[in-house]
């Protein structure tokens, strides 16, 4: 036999627009994580994320660049939550009844101008108890007399 001659390797794969990867993308992991309903939020959330990249507009990056500034910040807001549970834990129950207790500041009513009042017409409206009208019995043909 002859051998055949090695044929160049070409790009199997086909080729896939950015959105149509978010899209499929997003829907595989929302339907992941919440089901069906998930998975059209995904792929809807996918979409327009590789419609943003395919702009040029790099919307990844910049979503992990705001979680990294955030997450200082959440960090240090978790950790002074957790000093001011400890606090209120080593006070007792006592201090956060008391806390609970205080009064709160009135607010200040505003000064209304007295309004006329008119006197409204009356009307009557008849009951009605939804019961019908008694319907008169009748015999049938044969049975009268004529």
């Amino acid at each position: 036999m002859a051998k055949k001659a090695k044929q160049p390797k070409s790009n199997a794969l086909p080729t896939v627009t950015r959105q149509t990867a978010g899209g499929i993308t997003g829907a595989v992991l929302g339907g992941i994580v919440a089901g069906p309903v998930g998975a059209v939020a995904g792929g809807v959330a996918g979409a327009l994320v590789g419609n943003s990249s395919a702009k040029g507009n790099k919307p990844v990056k910049r979503a992990f660049e705001k979680v990294r500034a955030t997450g200082m910040r959440g960090a240090a807001a978790l950790k002074e939550a957790a000093a001011s549970r400890k606090k209120k834990k080593a006070a007792g129950p006592a201090a956060a009844v008391t806390k609970a207790a205080k009064p709160k500041k009135k607010a200040v009513a505003k000064k209304t101008t007295p309004v006329k009042k008119t006197a409204a017409k009356k009307t009557v409206a008849k009951k009605t108890t939804g019961k019908k009208a008694p319907v008169k019995k009748t015999k049938p043909k044969a049975a009268r007399k004529k």
